[in-house]
């Protein structure tokens, strides 16, 4: 989920960015686990140098491979703050909105299955002003116009689902539906609230049982205020928050713990889930490549909308990196020359993450960290980068 703490939406978070390694000479891409721990190492000093500090603790996952013979590689470098503990690959982070491509992907199951429709307007599922207006499909690919709450100052931690819908509703649309496209919590929200009403049983049990269950993601859980074994702290800088100064990058900011993140909960469908590298780099594979979707639904999830494409059209890059479209519940990431990918990144109360599955098929990669102003973007295009030459 795209920062609640420091507001849950993308637009705070610049682009995701993603970097393929396709040259004929590299073989393994990433799979040597001594380099990438020692990419990662490298990262912790040079990611946090505008700063002053060295970043907490990074983790990485790269799963390789043809179909049929997939191979996960993991490296950490740092420490589950504040305790000092080295962090390990069982290390669970929290992940923010990559949560929204589980919720995603569980909606285009009930399209697939006919238990509701991606052009149902949201007034067959619950009550909001202009309902009738806005299809479920608008809230996967963020073209509904709604305001997100997470940005109210009427915000609060102790939300409900239907609490923080009713909080958007008393907010002005951005545009009509369908016309445009701007990141929005709510929309992951609502469609929380919709699977409920389709299935009958919580979002959370049919995350579980569709997706955590099936494909053994043994070390990923929703959030419920109760910690599972190595579930880690996060960390952050003392600044942005009220009473501190603004975050600027420059150093002098101490390092404070984060233990009791104030949207973790609240966060939900939009950013509640806790997770490994590992499991989030086969989870992403899988979502892309594998059968949890017909070919018609995973091509809805990674087909840019024309929406986004103009929205996004005046995006800088960062180098040679650009976030160039969205789809249906998954983003584009783009590098000049060397090709595309399909992710998503997270950002909440001291935690970032990142993952992408990139269009060749050949890796799909995870990274999170438990420091709030990692650049969890260069980070993963540096690991997607490292070259094995054998």
């Amino acid at each position: 989920m795209t920062t609640l703490s420091g507001r849950l939406d993308l637009r705070s978070i610049f682009l995701v960015i993603v970097t393929a390694a396709t040259s004929l000479n590299t073989c393994s891409f990433a799979a040597d686990k001594e380099m990438l721990e020692s990419t990662l190492d490298e990262l912790r000093v040079t990611g946090g140098a505008p700063w002053g500090v060295t970043i907490p603790g990074i983790a990485a996952a790269v799963a390789h491979g043809p179909p049929g013979s997939l191979e996960i590689t993991t490296a950490v470098s740092g420490v589950a703050t504040p305790s000092e503990t080295p962090l390990s690959s069982k290390s669970r982070f929290h992940v923010g909105s990559v949560t929204k491509t589980f919720t995603a992907a569980l909606i285009m199951q009930l399209d697939q299955s006919g238990d509701l429709s991606l052009t149902d307007p949201i007034s067959r599922w619950l009550e909001y002003p202009g309902g009738e207006s806005i299809k479920v499909e608008m809230l996967l690919g963020h073209t509904s116009g709604l305001p997100d709450f997470s940005e109210l100052p009427e915000h609060c931690r102790t939300h409900t689902p239907h609490q923080s819908i009713a909080l958007a509703a008393t907010a002005t649309p951005l545009f009509q539906p369908g016309t445009a496209w701007s990141y929005c919590n709510t929309n992951y929200i609502m469609l929380g609230v919709i699977a409920e009403k389709v299935t009958g049983t919580s979002w959370s049990q049919e995350i579980q049982s569709r997706f955590i269950e099936r494909l053994g993601l043994e070390d990923t859980t929703i959030w419920n205020g109760h910690p599972l074994p190595n579930t880690v702290p996060g960390s952050r800088l003392k600044c942005g928050m009220k009473g501190e100064p603004d975050c600027v990058k420059k150093p002098g900011f101490e390092i404070v713990p984060v233990t009791d993140g104030q949207d973790w909960k609240v966060a939900w469908s939009a950013g509640a889930m806790v997770s490994t590298p590992a499991d989030l780099a086969l989870w992403i594979h899988k979502l892309v490549n594998g059968d949890l979707l017909d070919a018609a639904h995973r091509a809805l999830m990674t087909t840019p909308t024309p929406q986004s494409r103009v929205a996004l059209s005046t995006m800088p890059a960062f180098g040679k990196l650009k976030w160039t479209a969205a789809g249906l519940g998954l983003l584009q990431y783009e590098v000049d020359g060397l090709g595309t990918g399909w992710g998503h990144e997270g950002n909440i109360n001291g935690f970032v993450a990142n993952v992408v599955s990139m269009s060749d098929g050949r890796q799909s990669i995870a990274v999170t960290s438990n420091f709030l102003q990692t650049d969890i973007f260069t980070v993963l295009g540096e690991v997607l980068t490292i070259r094995t030459n054998h």
